[in-house]
């Protein structure tokens, strides 16, 4: 009976260990202060990002960085749409009756997402709006995606092993980091760092209590640069 037991107990720490990870995802945006979104979008030569409604029918704000320059503007957020591994959003200008075949929308999907633990993020698939349809960045496995003005920041944590990445706005490739670390800030901020060549890459992010972030690059103590971030993405375990 004993043994019984013990097997029964190790069978089920095993299948514990082994159960896959849960994730958690939340996501922020400097519109007017951080605040946190209903998604964001990170393409090319544009961000955008549609700011939490109360409740859904909601006034939101829809924000659109180009060049680092924000517009933004009033916007109702409909119910979702949900169909064939699909999610259609409607967005609908303030003041407009929404309508049943709505022109804009915000494209997303019903199986990539943290609601799966085989998927760390949510994919926002597209932002259809007045300035044009937008395919936006995905990356499901990352712990932190993130945007400045110049730069999208990729941050992948496994296995105790944190690595980097950025793209130019342009959408050419920045570099790729390995070997770094992270810690949390007195600020609870989540603080990320790598060190190469001499140079070191510190990213910061906060979660609910005090979102917001920025990423920065050191030589010998003294700051090269720092870059505010305009909107991001952070997945924790549950």
């Amino acid at each position: 009976m004993k043994r019984t037991l013990l097997l029964a107990l190790a069978l089920a720490g095993s299948a514990q260990a082994q159960a896959p990870a849960q994730w958690t995802e939340s996501s922020y945006a400097n519109v007017g202060g951080w605040q946190p979104v209903q998604s964001w979008c990170d393409t090319p030569g544009r961000v955008l990002a549609v700011t939490a409604p109360a409740t859904s029918g909601d006034a939101v704000k829809l924000a659109q960085w180009v060049g680092g320059k924000i517009n933004v503007q009033n916007w109702q957020l409909g119910s979702p749409d949900p169909g064939a591994g699909q999610i259609y959003t409607p967005l609908t200008p303030a003041g407009q009756t929404p309508s049943q075949t709505p022109r804009y929308f915000i494209h997303s999907s019903n199986i990539e997402n943290t609601t799966d633990p085989a998927y760390r993020m949510t994919h926002i698939n597209e932002y259809v709006v007045p300035a044009g349809r937008f395919q936006c960045r995905y990356m499901p496995q990352a712990t932190v995606l993130a945007a400045t003005a110049r730069h999208t920041v990729i941050v992948w944590e496994s296995g105790g092993k944190v690595t980097y990445a950025s793209r130019n706005r342009d959408g050419t490739p920045g570099i790729q980091l390995t070997g770094g670390t992270h810690t949390r800030t007195n600020r609870g901020h989540e603080r990320y760092v790598w060190n190469n060549a001499g140079y070191q890459y510190v990213l910061e992010v906060g979660q609910s209590a005090g979102p917001g972030g920025s990423l920065s690059v050191l030589k010998g103590g003294k700051t090269l640069s720092r870059e505010e971030l305009l909107a991001y993405s952070i997945s924790v375990q549950k």
